[in-house]
């Protein structure tokens, strides 16, 4: 059975106010949407457990093969590609998108309905202000099997089409809480039983070598360029580094992210060792 498609003739049709340019950021943030981009993130969209709103195509044919749960879950709109194009402001869509809902997680506790798994690991980032850098980093931390990614207000939005277009969709896939209150996530992942470690440019830090990870362990990254605050690495027990070569003096800071990441999600459990 094909889906139906709703043809419009207008790109200033309001049932499509969602995916115009001036609805992105913050307004989605606000609004709670998001917005997909290209038949990969969309049918990624659609194997995902999130709720749709619609979908946007500039030909009939680019529609994706529905999961037999979505069909008639949502509408299916057909717009002109030049309408489209005066609907983005640009052309970088390949003729598909959808408008998601971004899940209701504003706080640590959201990310795990029943009880938190002894063993688990979770990215909190701060400050990480860069799209690419924070689709790089939500790729990485689904990829190497962290469990749910904390963001500080500070950081940019993981629903944002750069973001996701990085991520490849992978922000589908993993529980992502955007934090009212990151102290308070802290504070509450403490008295869980988590194990506070901060990434930082430091001699006096931990080589990530004789690092291993606690049972329950957070994993905090800061700023591109500044790195964490001071205000958060005071929650933090253990400083933990990457020592590097030929005078490097850092690494991108979603590279390191990868690099801890599959440090602390394929070690056994047992502490930091020390000198």
């Amino acid at each position: 059975m094909k889906p139906e498609v709703i043809p419009i003739d207008s790109p200033s049709d309001p049932r499509l106010v969602r995916y115009h340019r001036q609805f992105e950021r913050k307004a989605h943030m606000r609004d709670g949407y998001f917005v997909a981009e290209s038949q990969f993130l969309v049918q990624r969209l659609l194997d995902s457990p999130f709720l749709i709103e619609s979908i946007l195509v500039d030909d009939p044919a680019k529609i994706p093969e529905l999961p037999p749960q979505r069909v008639g879950q949502f509408p299916i709109y057909a717009l002109s590609r030049d309408d489209i194009k005066e609907l983005l402001g640009y052309n970088f869509h390949r003729g598909i998108l959808a408008c998601g809902q971004r899940p209701a997680r504003s706080n640590i506790a959201s990310a795990f309905p029943g009880e938190v798994p002894p063993t688990s690991t979770i990215l909190a980032a701060s400050k990480i202000g860069d799209f690419e850098n924070l689709g790089a980093i939500i790729r990485a931390a689904c990829a190497f099997g962290a469990d749910a990614i904390l963001l500080d207000s500070g950081c940019a939005d993981p629903f944002a089409k750069r973001t996701l277009r990085v991520s490849t969709g992978h922000a589908f896939k993993i529980p992502i809480v955007e934090s009212e209150d990151f102290t308070a996530d802290l504070k509450q992942l403490a008295s869980f039983g988590f194990e506070h470690f901060a990434t930082v440019l430091s001699d006096e830090a931990t080589p990530l070598a004789k690092v291993s990870r606690a049972p329950r362990s957070v994993l905090l990254v800061g700023n591109e360029g500044y790195g964490l605050e001071p205000e958060t690495l005071a929650h933090c027990t253990h400083h933990i580094t990457i020592p590097m070569l030929r005078g490097s003096d850092s690494l991108n800071v979603a590279m390191a992210a990868g690099i801890f990441l599959y440090h602390f999600c394929h070690a056994q459990p047992g502490g930091v060792t020390s000198e």
